[in-house]
Parts: C-alpha cells; sequence; structure tokens
C-alpha cells in the first residue's frame, strides 16, 4: 500500500424486518441518544436510523418499507434481521470496477452521494455489502455538516466511542481477506489462527470461517467507554454479537 491508498471504515449497518424493534434494541443496549435518518434511503424504499458510536463512527439500523423490497427478500431468507453493510471510505475509487471484475466480483451499486462517488460490492460475492465512498479529506465525512446529525453528535450517550473490529465470516476467510484487499487496493492481510485480518486504519476486519453455513456480520466489537466496568459485556442486535471491550 502506498501513502495515498487507505480505507476507514466508518458505519456498521444492520438490516431487519422490525424496524422499531430493532432500533429498541440497539439503543438500550448501547445506550445511545437521538439518531438520524440518511436523507437518500427513503427514496430507495429503506427506513433508517443512524447513531453516532464515537467521534467519527456510526451504527445504523435499516429496514425494507415494502415486503417486495429486494432486502426484505433476503431478510426473509435470513431469519428476518442480519448484520448487512460496511461503510468505508478511500480517497479514490480509481482502478475499483476493474480489480473488483478481475476477482469476480459484481458492483451491486455504483452511484454518487452529496457530490461524492460510491461503489456498492455485491454481498453474495464478498460477504457482505461493502460500500467504498471516495471522500476527501480524510477527516471528514458526509454526517459532518447534516444538521440532524450534528444534533445526534451534541446529544450523545453511548456507551461505545468507537467501532474496533468487525468479525466477517466466510467459507474461505484468508481468500475472502485478499479479495477485500486487492480490491480497495490497501495492505495485505494478516493470517491469524483460523482466517485473517484487515486493517482499515486502526479498526480491524477479521475474517473467520463461517459457522452452521452462516456468513456475513457476525459481530462487532465496540470501545467501551465505561473502562472500569463496560469491557467484556455483550449482547446481540439483529442476530449479530455486540461485543464491548
Amino acid at each position: 500500500m502506498t501513502e495515498d491508498q487507505w480505507a476507514e471504515l466508518r458505519q456498521v449497518g444492520f438490516a431487519t424486518l422490525d424496524h422499531a424493534a430493532a432500533v429498541r434494541t440497539a439503543t438500550d443496549l448501547l445506550a445511545l441518544g437521538p439518531g438520524f435518518g440518511d436523507p437518500l434511503l427513503d427514496a430507495m424504499g429503506l427506513a433508517d436510523f443512524t447513531a453516532p458510536i464515537g467521534p467519527d463512527t456510526y451504527l445504523e439500523v435499516l429496514a425494507p418499507t415494502t415486503p417486495d423490497h429486494s432486502v426484505a427478500r433476503w431478510l426473509r431468507r435470513v431469519g428476518g434481521a442480519s448484520g448487512w453493510v460496511l461503510s468505508t471510505q478511500v480517497p479514490s475509487l480509481a482502478g475499483v470496477r476493474e480489480r473488483a471484475a478481475t476477482h469476480g466480483v459484481r458492483i451491486a451499486v455504483e452511484t454518487e452521494a452529496m457530490g461524492h462517488r460510491i461503489v456498492q460490492l455485491h454481498p453474495l460475492d464478498v460477504g457482505v455489502l461493502l460500500e467504498l465512498d471516495e471522500f476527501l479529506p480524510r477527516e471528514a465525512w458526509f454526517w459532518d455538516e447534516l444538521p440532524a446529525a450534528r444534533a445526534a453528535h451534541a446529544a450523545r450517550t453511548s456507551r461505545a466511542d468507537d467501532i474496533v473490529a468487525v468479525d466477517v465470516a466466510a467459507a474461505d476467510p484468508a481468500a475472502m481477506a485478499r479479495i477485500w484487499a486487492a480490491i480497495i487496493g490497501i495492505d495485505p492481510p494478516i493470517a491469524t489462527a483460523d482466517g485473517a485480518e484487515l486493517a482499515f486504519s486502526r479498526r480491524i476486519i477479521r475474517f473467520v470461517p463461517a459457522r452452521d453455513g452462516r456468513t456475513g456480520i457476525v459481530a462487532v466489537d465496540l470501545h467501551a467507554t465505561d473502562r472500569a466496568n463496560g469491557p467484556g459485556s455483550s449482547g446481540d442486535l439483529c442476530n449479530t454479537k455486540i461485543r464491548l471491550v
């Protein structure tokens, strides 16, 4: 990786058929303050709740608003709720389409949001809906100037203040990690005892073996704000383990 090739993990998203219940669970589990909605998702038939976890990371809960939505059909196949999307910030999308094609990975969405290019890699090919957002400067993000997001930050009371790591289950964890690194253009993964780890700046994606046929996002580690009592507690959100570390 060169100095101008990097990736920042900004947001972990969950999908559910019962939006109100999942938002309550997330709020209670993490003592979240008020959230806000992604202004672009309503037109796509998705209800959205996004809340700040830390100064520059977010947790999102979304739900299809119609039973025939493609996300609704997928959710019915996987039990009604699941980890769904990882939103990452990159300095450039140049070459991503070509590298994805080389690895047999489809582009699910290619669009523009708030003046920035976005590519979403197909979840059937990379295990999750992996969103790459071309956004500079590195210290900035979509929600910085959104009034509702700024209000949510001002009232943030989460039990966590950062995303530490995300576990992504795959049939071949090491191979999947290599594909992600190659398409994004970042440093190769580091091998672990049962898979691999890929660094998104100081945050980590851990690729782990699929169990009982389940792939995709299976766990999220969050940095506990209460360093004396917080680490070690855990809960479940949308069939995903949430751990405070």
